[in-house]
């Protein structure tokens, strides 16, 4: 499936109007193909793009976009700053988390 065709399903399945959301689906399949060494991915891989799209929305209305770090706990007196490192990072939501790359390797094939 191409990824024009799979971003118009996943806008269609998640009800996306407009082109806002665009560029973060196609980083997002594109992160996928990179991992599968693949120029196509299945329909079948649908379900994880839409859901990871999904993730990063809900993501991004929570914390917004500008913050550059996921801070925890802010404590001014002798200033310390704990940022948020447990299962729930800005690198997992954005990048390819292990559970991530567990769901695409059955489309994942190998480099000859």
């Amino acid at each position: 499936m191409t990824t024009v065709e799979l971003t118009t399903l996943v806008k269609t399945n998640l009800k996306i109007t407009g082109t806002t959301r665009d560029l973060l689906i196609a980083d997002v399949i594109q992160d996928a193909l990179n991992y599968c060494n693949l120029a196509e991915l299945p329909v079948e891989a649908e379900p994880y793009i839409r859901k990871k799209v999904q993730t990063i929305i809900t993501y991004e209305a929570e914390n917004g976009t500008d913050s550059v770090f996921d801070v925890k706990s802010i404590k001014e007196g002798d200033t310390s700053i704990t940022y948020n490192t447990d299962q729930v990072s800005r690198e997992m939501i954005y990048g390819l988390s292990d559970k991530d790359k567990s769901a695409l390797r059955c489309f994942r094939r190998l480099r000859k």
